[in-house]
Protein backbone atom coordinates (compact mmCIF):
# COMPACT_ATOMS: atom_id res chain seq x y z
CA UNK A 1 0.00 0.00 0.00
CA UNK A 2 2.85 2.60 0.04
CA UNK A 3 4.30 2.30 -3.26
CA UNK A 4 0.62 3.54 -4.04
CA UNK A 5 1.23 6.93 -1.40
CA UNK A 6 2.46 9.13 -4.59
CA UNK A 7 -0.25 8.37 -6.34
CA UNK A 8 -3.11 8.53 -4.01
CA UNK A 9 -1.63 12.16 -2.82
CA UNK A 10 -2.12 13.21 -6.51
CA UNK A 11 2.16 13.31 -6.39
CA UNK A 12 2.56 10.61 -9.14
CA UNK A 13 0.19 9.23 -12.01
CA UNK A 14 1.86 5.80 -12.11
CA UNK A 15 4.00 3.35 -9.73
CA UNK A 16 7.06 3.39 -11.94
CA UNK A 17 7.05 7.21 -11.64
CA UNK A 18 6.73 7.07 -7.67
CA UNK A 19 9.68 8.51 -6.98
CA UNK A 20 11.04 7.05 -3.68
CA UNK A 21 9.03 4.08 -3.60
CA UNK A 22 10.16 0.24 -3.57
CA UNK A 23 8.00 -0.48 -6.59
CA UNK A 24 10.17 2.39 -8.77
CA UNK A 25 13.32 1.06 -6.96
CA UNK A 26 12.45 -2.83 -7.77
CA UNK A 27 11.33 -1.68 -11.47
CA UNK A 28 15.13 -0.18 -12.05
CA UNK A 29 17.00 -2.66 -10.61
CA UNK A 30 14.79 -5.16 -12.38
CA UNK A 31 15.01 -7.00 -9.10
CA UNK A 32 12.41 -9.86 -9.52
CA UNK A 33 12.65 -11.51 -6.58
CA UNK A 34 10.28 -11.22 -3.65
CA UNK A 35 9.25 -12.71 -0.77
CA UNK A 36 6.43 -15.48 -1.13
CA UNK A 37 2.93 -14.93 0.50
CA UNK A 38 1.50 -17.28 3.29
CA UNK A 39 3.36 -20.06 5.39
CA UNK A 40 5.53 -23.08 4.54
CA UNK A 41 3.94 -25.66 1.77
CA UNK A 42 1.31 -23.07 1.65
CA UNK A 43 3.31 -20.41 0.20
CA UNK A 44 2.19 -18.39 -2.89
CA UNK A 45 4.55 -17.65 -5.62
CA UNK A 46 5.03 -14.09 -6.01
CA UNK A 47 6.96 -12.37 -8.68
CA UNK A 48 7.78 -8.62 -9.85
CA UNK A 49 5.30 -8.95 -12.32
CA UNK A 50 2.93 -10.10 -10.28
CA UNK A 51 3.12 -7.28 -7.47
CA UNK A 52 3.20 -4.37 -10.14
CA UNK A 53 0.03 -5.77 -11.53
CA UNK A 54 -1.56 -5.98 -8.13
CA UNK A 55 -0.38 -2.30 -7.17
CA UNK A 56 -1.24 -1.37 -10.71
CA UNK A 57 -4.72 -2.71 -10.22
CA UNK A 58 -5.32 -1.43 -6.50
CA UNK A 59 -4.13 2.00 -7.76
CA UNK A 60 -6.87 1.89 -10.46
CA UNK A 61 -9.48 1.93 -7.69
CA UNK A 62 -10.84 5.34 -6.71
CA UNK A 63 -11.30 6.05 -2.84
CA UNK A 64 -13.27 9.05 -1.88
CA UNK A 65 -11.50 10.92 0.60
CA UNK A 66 -7.82 10.31 -1.42
CA UNK A 67 -7.13 12.81 -4.03
CA UNK A 68 -5.24 10.73 -6.67
CA UNK A 69 -5.50 7.32 -8.76
CA UNK A 70 -4.42 5.18 -11.85
CA UNK A 71 -6.37 6.91 -14.48
CA UNK A 72 -8.15 3.53 -16.27
CA UNK A 73 -7.52 4.74 -20.00
CA UNK A 74 -3.85 3.91 -19.71
CA UNK A 75 -2.62 0.42 -20.66
CA UNK A 76 -1.54 -2.03 -17.92
CA UNK A 77 1.96 -1.88 -16.45
CA UNK A 78 3.54 -4.67 -17.88
CA UNK A 79 2.89 -3.02 -21.53
CA UNK A 80 3.78 0.40 -19.99
CA UNK A 81 7.11 -1.11 -19.10
CA UNK A 82 7.14 -2.62 -22.25
CA UNK A 83 7.35 -6.36 -21.35
CA UNK A 84 5.59 -9.21 -22.91
CA UNK A 85 5.68 -12.09 -20.30
CA UNK A 86 5.97 -14.30 -23.30
CA UNK A 87 9.14 -12.83 -24.60
CA UNK A 88 11.02 -12.84 -21.52
CA UNK A 89 10.01 -16.64 -20.48
CA UNK A 90 10.91 -17.27 -24.19
CA UNK A 91 14.22 -15.45 -24.13
CA UNK A 92 15.20 -16.84 -20.61
CA UNK A 93 14.24 -20.51 -22.01
CA UNK A 94 16.96 -19.97 -24.63
CA UNK A 95 19.27 -18.05 -22.21
CA UNK A 96 22.09 -20.84 -21.60
CA UNK A 97 21.76 -22.42 -24.78
CA UNK A 98 23.28 -19.15 -26.27
CA UNK A 99 26.05 -19.23 -23.89
CA UNK A 100 24.57 -16.41 -22.18
CA UNK A 101 25.99 -16.24 -18.33
CA UNK A 102 24.32 -13.00 -17.22
CA UNK A 103 21.97 -10.02 -18.11
CA UNK A 104 21.98 -6.76 -16.81
CA UNK A 105 23.04 -3.15 -17.75
CA UNK A 106 26.11 -2.48 -19.12
CA UNK A 107 27.78 -0.75 -15.51
CA UNK A 108 26.34 -4.10 -13.62
CA UNK A 109 28.04 -5.95 -16.06
CA UNK A 110 31.39 -5.04 -15.82
CA UNK A 111 30.91 -5.55 -12.04
CA UNK A 112 29.77 -9.11 -12.74
CA UNK A 113 32.56 -9.80 -14.77
CA UNK A 114 35.29 -8.17 -12.38
CA UNK A 115 33.37 -10.38 -9.36
CA UNK A 116 33.89 -13.95 -11.30
CA UNK A 117 37.05 -13.08 -12.68
CA UNK A 118 35.96 -14.41 -16.05
CA UNK A 119 35.57 -12.76 -19.33
CA UNK A 120 32.30 -13.34 -21.17
CA UNK A 121 30.87 -12.63 -24.92
CA UNK A 122 30.39 -9.50 -25.45
CA UNK A 123 27.03 -10.52 -27.39
CA UNK A 124 24.86 -7.97 -25.28
CA UNK A 125 21.86 -8.30 -27.57
CA UNK A 126 18.05 -9.69 -26.27
CA UNK A 127 15.41 -10.08 -28.22
CA UNK A 128 14.54 -6.57 -29.26
CA UNK A 129 11.11 -6.46 -27.67
CA UNK A 130 13.21 -6.78 -24.42
CA UNK A 131 15.67 -4.13 -25.00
Amino acid sequence: YVDLNPIRAAIATTPENSDYTSIQERIKSNNSTLLNLGFDEDNINFTLADYCELVDATGRSIIANKKGYIDASLPPILNRLGLDEFTWLDELSHFKIKGKKAIGTLENLKQYVAKIKQKIRQDTSLNPALE
